[in-house]
């Protein structure tokens, strides 16, 4: 985080649930030394006056309970292009965001929370519920065939750095030659980086069918505090209407957070991550 941004944002709209994702902001930034930032997304600029009078009491109530300083943005437009924009403006590292899961008719569309992350450069992290406290940090990381998926490694290297996480990486066994060998790749290239960056990790294979349920299973057993992924680099438009892997993720029932990291074209001019 440090080395890609100073700051977290956290995506603020007065409800609870972005007061979970305040919570879980204020751990990572107790733990990396980065500053906060509140933004809240106005549809019209007359609220502007109002809405920041509001945020500031946040603010204030921060500083009085958490001894915590914190900033604050208002900005006028779409969530989506706000928050991103937001977030350059500060350099931020990272976005924290509140959300109930997909229900309905966004199962098949796709969530308003899957849609900010697909148009964001900078990873979001999706908190469903209160933070839980655990005696060590336990990230779960899954690789798989995809050499996009290898990306999600710097994180995975940092968090292991700053917060001494217990790292598990983990992947599926699938039957078909092709994939087995790409993701074997995949694997070995990850165990590498994470060696070169002294992590020590476990590596764990899961059942290929219904991976995504496999994956939040295993994090449930293993009490993680953070699950990885990768979202994909090019959605298309059948994409939105299938049970994608991201969404799954987001709204997984056992609401354990999770690092959603947009795939970087610029990473793939170096051999490395070929």
């Amino acid at each position: 985080m440090k080395e890609r941004g100073k700051a977290i944002v956290v995506g603020w709209d007065f409800s609870e649930y972005s007061k979970l994702a305040l919570d879980h902001a204020l751990f990572y930034s107790y733990q990396t030394n980065m500053k906060i930032c509140l933004v809240h997304i106005i549809k019209r600029k007359s609220d502007t006056d109002i809405v920041s009078v509001e945020l500031q009491k946040v603010v204030d109530q921060v500083y009085q309970s958490r001894g915590k300083h914190i900033e604050m943005m208002v900005r006028h437009g779409n969530v989506s292009e706000g928050l991103s924009s937001a977030a350059k403006e500060i350099s931020a590292a990272v976005i924290f965001i509140g959300t109930h899961g997909v229900q309905g008719i966004q199962n098949y569309i796709g969530s308003h929370v899957l849609r900010i992350i697909m148009d964001s450069a900078i990873p979001f992290v999706i908190v469903q519920a209160p933070r839980e406290k655990h005696t060590q940090f336990s990230v779960v990381c899954p690789i798989d065939s995809r050499k996009e998926s290898k990306e999600v490694l710097y994180w995975v290297a940092y968090l292991a750095q700053v917060l001494g996480a217990k790292i598990s990486l983990v992947y599926p066994e699938y039957k078909t030659q092709t994939r087995i060998l790409r993701t074997k790749a995949n694997v070995n290239f990850s165990k590498h980086y994470l060696g070169d960056c002294r992590v020590k990790y476990e590596e764990v294979k899961l059942s290929s069918k219904r991976f995504n349920n496999a994956i939040v299973q295993y994090a449930k057993k293993k009490h993680a505090d953070l699950i990885l992924t990768i979202t994909n680099r090019q959605p298309k438009v059948q994409y939105l209407f299938s049970a994608s892997k991201i969404q799954y993720l987001i709204a997984n029932k056992e609401k354990i957070p999770v690092l959603c990291v947009n795939p970087r074209k610029d990473l793939w001019i170096y051999g490395a991550y070929k």
